[in-house]
């Protein structure tokens, strides 16, 4: 009797647990897709490029001419004197030698470049300025791609 009532207990055991819960009603999964919208944190845009100007002296050996003053009809002569107490023979070489001893406590100090360096030297900044330019329109494009907001 102990051994039928094991066997029975055994057996409904054995049914619920491989049926699961296949008695009770299931529910039915719906799976829907729908975008999301996903906030990105925009990093500033970096401040602009703030280049100064250089000043580049092109200096010679030629004779600078020394004008004469002009008279009242507003004609050069020169017979009133000069305009400038500048030595005959002054070249523009001297008048530069001469400012640059002025504008540096008497120094003189020289940075030189040739013309092909020069020349290399613009063609890098150029290229320079290209690459800024081309970063700025990747990080505009990535912004524009990812904010909803509307273009203006």
């Amino acid at each position: 009797m102990i051994q039928k009532l094991l066997t029975n207990s055994t057996i409904l055991s054995l049914v619920i647990i491989l049926s699961s819960c296949s008695l009770l009603p299931s529910k039915q999964i719906e799976v829907v897709s729908k975008p999301m919208q996903i906030d990105i944190i925009h990093p500033e845009m970096p401040r602009a490029v703030s280049l100064g100007v250089p000043r580049l002296y092109v200096v010679s050996e030629a004779v600078i001419a020394n004008p004469c003053v002009k008279n009242e009809e507003g004609k050069r002569d020169c017979s009133l004197g000069k305009e400038n107490d500048w030595p005959e023979g002054y070249t523009y070489l001297d008048r530069f030698l001469d400012d640059m001893k002025r504008l540096n406590n008497g120094d003189v100090v020289f940075y030189a470049y040739s013309t092909q360096d020069y020349e290399l030297m613009a063609t890098n900044l150029q290229e320079l300025r290209r690459y800024i330019r081309e970063v700025q329109e990747v990080v505009i494009y990535y912004k524009d791609v990812t904010t909803n907001e509307p273009k203006e």
